[in-house]
């Protein structure tokens, strides 16, 4: 079933519950009006009775279909958070790896705006609203005055919105501009504390902050004293719309030409304070309805972009390892700068390949797309012969073990980051620490593999970061293993394991990408790819390109030789 008509059955249900609800509002107008018209009159006792006891069953009815539909909105609320937000953060997490910029950064702040409108008060007033025309009918059969009186505040209401949007609209958007730019500052200052606190930068640190946030105080002062003096005469003519109901129904009842009776004027008051409350929420909560009308629209866009980026692919065979490149070329759209040119080479199944070149000459970017995170924007990468990019993150991913040069760990323990977040399969998470080189060490940590290791891995030193990350890309015995950088951060203890891992590997028959400055992993590779400004410089077996490069006298082959 289509998750978007199932959600709809939610708000179609909460829609005929208002229909009733709103038809028995009525009853407090209908009573006072034989309150006053034919009780009071007729001086029964027994009437007075039985349209009060008619009335508390009509109100009663009325508060146990709120009750209803308040549950069927918070259903609702639950319903759209299970149906859309998985959905919604994969595609995030997916953007997130684009060196374009990332088009769903804010998509499940967007979905939260949404569910808070559709199922919490704003959408209870919104169906209110839609029972407008029916109180106006109502209100001009009683009086065309007190339709009039109904009409004028309204549009003096919403006067007042758009006065108060001219008004303060662009301060508060300049000042949460400017609150942003403070917060950035702030999350920058924490990130490299370190450095700040070592080389005393603390005091021009606090003074540049404070000249931030002195801006943001000033901007939000104005406009909060000019909101505060908008809400004052709001307030007002709020209050001087609802008296204005009841003066309107006293007047009329007292002008000797129409003679509406006390019963009659009770309940035009009645139904007057009735259509002006939809009326005042919609103008006091503009500004809230135009975001989330705009959170919508975003949404909607990306729905569609769902729809057209996720086709039904038919299930592959679990791939071997060989990996080709056919002319690609890679680069940033909104820079215009091509990073990578027309690059070609490919390796079988169990091979392993060095990456070399100057810094800049895009051998990370390499990594990126030989792992699928980034997409070329020309040629293709394939995998098995088939595009990599026709295979979903989530079914190619258990085949490929990557490490980035910055590594990335978890908030949880070490077994949780070894085995992807998935369920730890201990015999495997023992299995890739061991490979790793880093099962002994693991052992005397406090709580071996279950040692939490927290938020960022901020309780490990950089090396058992790198080596938790390396035995991470070593879980569930990939096919293809890319390493960029993966001695970064390593001790000589480290770098002999991580030596003995790639021998390993190699004797496995996994295919294996290695990028690196250090010539003494080029011992462990089969064939060897010289990058230089972005194009592929030289490409065979180690020994003949690293012969052919010294000839040529390339920088990089001398660095390396």
């Amino acid at each position: 079933m289509n998750k978007m008509f199932f959600i709809k059955n939610y708000f179609l249900s909460a829609a005929l519950f208002s229909l009733v609800i709103n038809l028995l509002i009525l009853s407090p107008m209908i009573y006072a009006f034989q309150l006053f018209g034919r009780v009071i009159s007729s001086k029964s006792i027994e009437a007075l009775w039985l349209l009060t006891f008619l009335l508390l069953i009509a109100l009663f009815v009325m508060g146990a279909l709120e009750t209803v539909k308040a549950y069927i909105l918070v259903a609702a609320n639950n319903a759209i958070d299970a149906m859309i937000s998985p959905d919604l953060l994969k595609k995030m997490v997916e953007g997130a790896t684009s060196p374009e910029q990332n088009p769903y950064h804010y998509a499940l702040a967007d979905l939260q705006a949404v569910r808070t409108f559709l199922t919490g008060h704003g959408m209870i007033q919104v169906m209110e609203v839609f029972w407008l025309p029916v109180y106006f009918l109502i209100i001009f059969l009683m009086h065309p005055m007190m339709l009039m009186a109904l009409i004028v505040g309204a549009i003096l209401m919403w006067l007042v919105t758009v006065i108060t949007g001219y008004l303060t609209g662009p301060l508060l958007s300049e000042a949460n501009a400017a609150s942003s730019n403070t917060a950035r500052f702030v999350n920058s200052a924490m990130q490299n504390a370190e450095v700040v606190n070592s080389m005393g930068m603390l005091p021009s640190l606090i003074q540049r902050w404070s000249s931030l946030n002195d801006r943001v105080m000033v901007l939000q002062t104005r406009a909060s004293n000019r909101a505060g003096a908008i809400s004052g005469v709001s307030k007002f003519l709020s209050t001087l719309i609802g008296v204005s109901g009841m003066t309107v129904s006293a007047y009329i009842s007292l002008d000797t030409k129409t003679m509406m009776n006390p019963g009659l004027m009770m309940a035009g008051f009645i139904m007057f304070g009735r259509a002006i409350a939809p009326i005042m929420y919609v103008t006091n909560s503009w500004k809230s309805i135009v975001d989330t009308c705009s959170s919508y629209i975003r949404l909607e866009k990306f729905f569609k972009q769902i729809r057209e980026d996720s086709p039904v692919l038919m299930e592959l065979p679990p791939p071997t390892g060989q990996i080709s490149l056919e002319q690609v070329t890679f680069g940033i759209r909104a820079s215009n700068k091509v990073i990578l040119k027309d690059i070609s080479f490919s390796l079988a199944a169990g091979e392993t390949l060095g990456i070399i070149g100057p810094s800049a000459s895009g051998k990370s970017s390499m990594a990126r797309l030989l792992v699928g995170v980034w997409k070329p924007l020309q040629g293709v990468v394939r995998m098995d012969g088939a595009d990599i990019s026709n295979w979903p993150s989530e079914r190619i991913g258990r085949y490929i073990g990557y490490l980035p040069q910055n590594i990335e760990l978890f908030a949880g323990t070490i077994a949780d980051n070894i085995a992807r977040l998935d369920e730890p399969d201990s015999e495997q998470v023992i299995a890739a620490a061991n490979l790793a080189g880093l099962h002994e060490i693991i052992l005397q940590m406090p709580n071996g593999y279950d040692t939490q290791i927290g938020e960022g891995g901020d309780f490990l030193s950089g090396g058992q970061r790198q080596r938790i990350g390396f035995a991470r890309a070593l879980y569930g015995n990939p096919k293809l293993l890319v390493l960029d950088e993966p001695n970064a951060s390593l001790d000589t203890a480290g770098e002999t394991a991580l030596i003995n891992a790639l021998i390993k590997v190699r004797m496995a028959g996994v295919t294996t990408i290695l990028i690196t400055h250090n010539p003494n992993y080029l011992s462990q590779v089969d064939k060897l790819l010289i990058l230089q400004n972005g194009t592929l410089a030289a490409f065979g077996p180690k020994d003949w390109v690293l012969a052919q490069a010294q000839q040529a006298k390339t920088p990089q082959a001398q660095v390396n030789a």
